[in-house]
């Protein structure tokens, strides 16, 4: 009788499980089927395509090239038309970085016909945001029983941001698994240190070196919580080198040295495998990326790329990037109306707290007054919190910027944190308690689908909601060139043939048929006559970030359109208004 009650149990909490991870991804395609590329992503699956197809990793330098090339993979066995992009601009012209943005607009517009040049990536990004739930699911069971593992997987599956960019071809996505799956791992090694809990730590270590350059950040968060498991009471076992129990610091530290050395061994062979083991981003050409104009003014930098060139320690493109990334880590960013041409401290911080779902933002409250009332955080909550309170603060500290996006990491470990924390208070069998979970886990689904498909402008209900979004945040956080499908469809709902167009994304106008009159800001390929007998345009769209004035020379080129009344907000992000009314 309990055999059978077990394999019950494990049926429904199995179900439980697989339906979430279903409902995520229906929802997730569903936003990937209604919405625009974003503004980033004709480049980065350009560049995964040139990876695959050519070998070719001068376009989109500043990103490896991992994540790129897993989503430009079904593109391999489909019909593509490069016929647009000559050799001579292949081999050559590709040496200037920036004019990867020409090609990718090239290989997008010759490419339109082909209607799963976008959806096949998207859908293995979406695989991928579905295998960081697995393991969202599966850390929270571990530490808090299977209840606190469905709990975090439901904050995790019904959480706008996450929604938002898990169908985007992006490295953010895919970052985030491997700095979680790798924590993960190496909490696991913690425990027991197996050979299994090895591979897996220095796995998700060497991929997420080869996905983005903010994996540098897992290494202070892995030696600051080796270095407190070092000195802590609680003993550490070594199956690899002995069943027995270590409690001596020096041991328990050779040990820390040795599941760092595997990883970091991983990383650098991982990194040179990613590029084929060839030092040369494109063939034999020399010096093609031209790695002195970004290391002028920091001398350490400019030791690095000489030894570099001289003793061929790492593959020319990933140094290449990881400087370029240093370089433009200080970009201008809009908040609360105001532009800052270098950061400010206070945009993480804002970002977090109206774009986070409130039900998710008392959860998280109720568990920081929970921990501070025990006063002695356990290993759960250091292994949690550590790796999420260090991401943060690096971010306000930088200067970079540009979206919550940036801050995505900490998001599983607080998730994995909280479900814990309700399970929990679930289990107390308060009927105040569980009508108080109740309340916010419905409040969280009426939420987030009242908000879909336009997951990546939701605003909480502090915010004052998405129609109050644009006052706070711009950019990747609310207009990231998503809507232009949607402006399409409201053109042809109301009869419009041609409109004037300021529009914050990459993806021509043309891609979905638009005739539109291109304004600053909006970036186009196709070269569009004008004739005499076409008539003027009735209606101009503007991009909220354009509308914001930023990213323009001229801040104040829409301002006469911010104290009018649009006839239609598409999707949240671009704000249409009729002309001489």
């Amino acid at each position: 009788m309990a055999a059978k009650t077990t394999a019950r149990f494990r049926t429904g909490f199995t179900l439980t499980v697989g339906t979430l991870l279903v409902i995520f991804y229906l929802l997730s395609l569903t936003a990937a089927l209604e919405k625009a590329p974003t503004y980033d992503e004709s480049l980065h699956l350009f560049a995964g395509y040139s990876h695959l197809k050519w070998g070719d990793f001068r376009v989109n330098p500043e990103h490896p090239p991992l994540a790129k090339a897993l989503a430009a993979l079904p593109l391999l066995v489909i019909n593509i038309d490069t016929s647009g992009i000559p050799p001579l601009q292949r081999n050559v012209v590709q040496s200037a970085k920036d004019f990867g943005w020409v090609l990718a607009a090239r290989f997008v517009l010759d490419n339109r016909g082909q209607q799963n040049l976008f959806l096949y990536p998207k859908l293995v990004m979406i695989g991928l945001a579905a295998v960081l739930g697995v393991f969202v699911f599966l850390w929270a069971r571990e530490l808090f029983g299977i209840a606190a593992g469905i709990i975090a997987l439901a904050l995790y599956c019904f959480d706008p941001n996450i929604l938002a960019h898990s169908a985007i071809i992006h490295t953010d996505i895919p970052f985030t698994l491997c700095f979680f799956a790798g924590s993960y791992f190496y909490w696991r090694t913690a425990q027991r240190l197996t050979w299994g809990n090895l591979f897996g730590t220095s796995l998700f270590f060497a991929l997420s070196a080869v996905v983005k350059f903010s994996f540098l950040v897992i290494l202070p968060v892995w030696i600051l919580l080796g270095i407190l498991q070092v000195f802590s009471a609680r003993p550490h076992q070594s199956q690899i080198t002995s069943p027995e129990l270590t409690y001596k610091p020096g041991q328990k530290m050779a040990l820390q040295l040795v599941i760092l050395g595997s990883a970091l061994i991983a990383a650098y062979l991982s990194i040179w495998a990613a590029y084929g083991f060839r030092f040369d981003a494109f063939g034999g050409a020399i010096d093609q990326l031209r790695i002195g104009r970004l290391v002028t003014k920091e001398s350490w930098l400019s030791v690095l790329a000489i030894l570099n060139a001289k003793y061929f320690m790492l593959p020319e493109a990933w140094l290449y990037g990881l400087l370029d990334a240093i370089r433009a880590s200080d970009r201008e960013s809009y908040l609360l109306g105001q532009i800052y041409l270098h950061g400010t401290w206070l945009y993480f911080p804002v970002a977090f707290v109206v774009k986070t779902p409130f039900p998710t933002m008392v959860a998280l409250l109720v568990a920081i007054v929970l921990v501070v009332r025990r006063r002695s955080p356990s290993q759960a909550d250091l292994y949690l919190l550590l790796p999420a309170i260090i991401f943060f603060s690096l971010a306000v500290c930088s200067k970079f910027n540009i979206g919550l996006r940036h801050i995505l990491p900490i998001y599983p470990f607080l998730f994995v944190w909280i479900g814990g924390t309700v399970a929990k208070v679930w289990a107390s069998r308060s009927r105040t308690a569980r009508w108080g979970v109740s309340l916010l886990g419905i409040w969280l689904l009426i939420s987030t689908l009242r908000i879909s498909p336009d997951y990546l402008a939701f605003f909480n209900e502090l915010a004052g909601g998405p129609g109050s979004g644009h006052t706070i945040l711009v950019d990747s956080n609310l207009d990231w060139g998503q809507d232009l499908k949607g402006l399409r469809n409201w053109m042809s709902d109301h009869g419009i043939s041609r409109i004037q167009l300021a529009y914050f994304g990459t993806l021509d106008p043309a891609y979905y048929g638009i005739e539109a009159d291109p304004l600053p800001g909006t970036l186009t390929v196709q070269s569009r006559p004008k004739l005499e007998s076409t008539p003027a345009p009735s209606h101009i769209a503007i991009s909220a970030t354009y509308l914001k004035g930023l990213y323009l020379w001229n801040r104040d080129q829409y301002a006469s359109f911010r104290q009018q009344k649009p006839v239609a907000i598409i999707g949240h992000s671009i704000w249409v208004f009729r002309l001489n009314p």
